[in-house]
């Protein structure tokens, strides 16, 4: 693909002194020498594409002294036109008032002298600037599909072969900014190994690779937000029939090695949309790694990437990265060992993953931890988050686990089925889940001062101290470390520790387990 400027014209400006002395110094030089405005050849065959410019041009230079004839041949239309009316520039030492033509890289002001094509006046005329100076044989390069390489301090063609010059890949190297280093311009955040080899890492990124420069330039997402259109400013100082041919260039991502390359007419647009200068180098990388996102979620086979980083179908290695609690860990193994599609997630939690996948498989996870189908479709049903849910779930296996180690009553004594149900509740969901149980006491002055034990056992009695009289707080005391042994009992313990508090009551009553 040539390079195409989009140009645009304005409007006509008076010229400051600064702009009319440039243009009429310019004009100067091209008194001197009229050939200035074409490259350098390297070879014989190169030359000829441009002997017949060279003759025309030299006619017109003949007459450099002759103003009535320069504006007579100021009205042609080709590159003779255009340095016909620049000559009328030096000659008359004067540019009072400038067209004006907008490209990409600004705003260009030139003197317009007869009917010659603008650009190729704006490149007679600004023959020292490296960009505009290929406007004046654009067509000529087009045509026979040429390479012209212009920078600060050359201005060659090479032929039908791209062939940069050793300055011309410095030159664009300096302009592009990152650091150059044994064939690869490489931002900090890569290796220069890791470019030339083109290896997947764990930041997407731009790879370019110059084919006859020998050169590769690699440029991270993060970097790529400052460098705007890197193959664009490479490309406004040269003319090639095709960029693509010289330069092969790519997005690199962990979703690339997983992803068969397809013609996309999506990608390959992209890909126009960025030679032309229409995408930056950042929107390019993400339009890129988005596409490849959508086109590998269509494969049918297992692939967990996290954050850009490819685990493969390693599920291990995936939840040690998102780092979810145990029992998120638990609904997430279970979800990773039967999905058989690609998982592309980024900036994520363990819940928002579980809630992707809760309504197929949340009952199955459940009950998988407490055995129990239809208390499984109860919690599953829950208006909580997966998570909260999971941890719900473990917390009635704990106490499944633990009250199936206790001994079981058919029946007790109020003060006894009291006591059992707070001791149970304590050991099977913890403290703050009890002290709300103990709340719900007997009203009779034994009940109460048995509630008070228990606060008095867990060290909560204070602020719910007033609630009570002296007779209940005195007894409350009594019963505190029998209240507590029972707490703290272990499996083979905990009858004897509830017999004891019951005695504790004044109770003579004997209670006994039930059968298994």
């Amino acid at each position: 693909m040539a390079k195409k400027f989009r140009i645009m014209r304005t409007f006509a400006r008076t010229a400051s002194k600064s702009q009319e002395k440039s243009l009429v110094e310019n004009a100067k030089k091209l008194r001197e020498n009229p050939f200035l405005i074409l490259p350098e050849c390297i070879d014989e065959k190169c030359r000829k594409h441009f002997r017949g410019i060279k003759k025309r041009l030299e006619k017109i230079h003949r007459f450099k002294d002759d103003m009535k004839k320069l504006e007579k041949l100021s009205k042609k239309k080709g590159l003779e036109g255009a340095l016909a009316g620049t000559l009328l520039l030096a000659l008359s030492g004067k540019a009072p008032y400038l067209g004006v033509m907008r490209f990409p890289t600004g705003d260009i002001t030139y003197a317009q002298r007869g009917k010659a094509d603008k650009e190729k006046l704006i490149a007679m005329q600004h023959l020292d600037n490296p960009i505009m100076r290929l406007l004046g044989i654009k067509d000529i390069a087009i045509k026979k599909e040429l390479h012209v390489y212009s920078w600060d301090k050359g201005f060659i063609c090479t032929g039908q072969k791209p062939n940069p010059p050793p300055g011309f890949i410095t030159f664009i190297l300096n302009k592009i900014g990152v650091p150059y280093k044994k064939n690869v311009a490489a931002c900090r955040h890569i290796e220069i190994e890791n470019a030339k080899k083109k290896k997947f890492l764990e930041k997407n990124y731009l790879r370019i690779h110059w084919r006859s420069a020998n050169t590769t330039i690699a440029i991270c997402e993060d970097c790529a937000k400052n460098t705007k259109n890197t193959i664009f400013t490479i490309s406004m100082y040269l003319l090639a029939p095709n960029l693509s041919d010289d330069f092969n260039i790519e997005v690199i991502t962990q979703i690339t090695k997983h992803r068969k390359r397809q013609d996309s007419q999506k990608e390959n647009r992209y890909l126009k949309e960025y030679l032309t200068g229409k995408l930056t180098d950042y929107e390019f990388i993400q339009k890129k790694v988005a596409y490849e996102k959508e086109t590998l979620k269509e494969s049918s086979r297992k692939l967990l990437i996290l954050d850009g980083i490819s685990y493969g179908s390693d599920i291990k290695k995936f939840l040690d990265a998102l780092k979810p609690k145990k029992f998120e860990r638990v609904g997430l193994q279970f979800i990773l060992e039967r999905i058989e599609k690609p998982l592309i997630v980024s900036n994520t939690t363990p819940n928002k993953i579980l809630e992707m996948y809760w309504k197929q498989y949340g009952t199955e996870i459940i009950d998988t931890i407490i055995q129990d189908r239809n208390m499984a479709k109860s919690l599953a049903q829950l208006d909580e988050t997966p998570s909260n849910i999971l941890k719900t779930a473990f917390e009635y296996k704990k106490r499944k686990q633990i009250l199936s180690q206790l001994p079981h009553y058919q029946s007790l004594p109020p003060l006894a089925e009291y006591a059992d149900h707070i001791a149970k509740t304590y050991k099977a969901l913890g403290e703050k889940k009890a002290i709300g149980e103990i709340k719900k006491r007997p009203n009779d002055t034994k009940g109460k001062s048995l509630a008070y034990a228990f606060l008095l056992a867990l060290e909560k009695n204070e602020d719910t101290k007033w609630q009570y009289t002296p007779i209940e707080i005195e007894y409350g005391e009594y019963l505190k470390k029998y209240a507590k042994n029972l707490l703290d009992s272990q499996p083979k313990n905990y009858h004897k520790a509830l017999q004891e508090l019951l005695r504790a009551t004044g109770s003579t009553e004997i209670i006994k387990p039930s059968d298994p």
